[in-house]
């Protein structure tokens, strides 16, 4: 009996350490603001075999773009091949009068065996930086109102703009075919009017054209309520959401609790 409980903690432990592990840092959703004037946040990603491949690979885009911002020459092969050997940031950051200083980092695995891996890093100085937030945006609220402000001009825009491709061209279809329903509706309905205030319809036929004109408003008035609903979830949505991540699918190793026993199974989690 002491043996299932034993076992019972363990395998609690684990599952929460691993769904601890593979939750998302806050940093992932919104650059945090700086403390001071002297430094800016930075976030990049990198791909790769392994985690210190991919590693590199977000640090060699760090340095890019840090380098673009100052206006320094930069060799992206070169320190590339020097992280690979094994260099240190605070050299590269040295030779290229490039200053960057990680403080944060999120590795996953795909499905496929490869590794994404993001960075969190403090760069340069904001004296020598224009604007004051990084050139790609302004900040998370900034960038968010864009993208509900996509949303408004076309439906599906802002999700497709937050990497949720999928979702936003279904919901930009989902409203073409809603108001495209809704205008030949409306047509068909003027058709069934016109027969109607002909001055020689007969009443049979005025009769027929009475109810298919009943019919085809009461189509017509619920398409374009669903258009409409449509068009406020897409904003509503927009605004929520936050930038899908590269990978699609993410597992931890979780239990299934029931009132007579405890199972350990594998939780799958998939991000739309």
């Amino acid at each position: 009996m002491k043996m299932k409980k034993y076992i019972l903690i363990l395998l609690l432990l684990a599952s929460s350490l691993s769904c601890q592990a593979k939750r998302e840092p806050a940093w992932m959703r919104e650059l945090p603001k700086p403390g001071n004037e002297t430094y800016i946040y930075v976030r990049e990603s990198g791909e790769g075999a392994t985690v210190n491949s991919a590693l590199s690979q977000a640090m060699v885009r760090v340095f890019q773009s840090t380098a673009n911002r100052l206006g320094q020459p930069f060799d992206a092969q070169k320190v590339a091949e020097a992280l690979d050997a094994g260099a240190d940031y605070k050299t590269i950051s040295q030779q290229y009068k490039v200053p960057v200083n990680r403080v944060g980092l999120y590795s996953t695995q795909l499905s496929n065996g490869k590794w994404w891996v993001y960075v969190l890093c403090q760069v340069a100085s904001m004296s020598n930086v224009e604007p004051v937030w990084d050139r790609v945006g302004l900040t998370s609220t900034a960038k968010n109102l864009i993208s509900v402000a996509k949303s408004l001009v076309i439906p599906g825009w802002g999700q497709i703009s937050k990497d949720h491709p999928t979702e936003g061209i279904l919901t930009l279809t989902g409203e073409a075919v809603l108001v495209g329903t809704g205008i030949l509706s409306y047509r068909m309905a003027q058709n069934q009017l016109n027969i109607m205030r002909s001055d020689n319809v007969s009443f049979a036929d005025f009769d027929k054209a009475s109810q298919t004109y009943n019919t085809i408003q009461s189509i017509s008035y619920i398409t374009w309520g669903l258009a409409g609903a449509l068009y406020v979830f897409n904003i509503i949505r927009t605004a929520t959401i936050h930038p899908k991540t590269p990978f699609d699918f993410t597992w931890a190793p979780s239990l299934l609790s029931t009132p007579q026993s405890v199972t350990p199974t594998i939780g799958l989690t998939f991000r739309f």
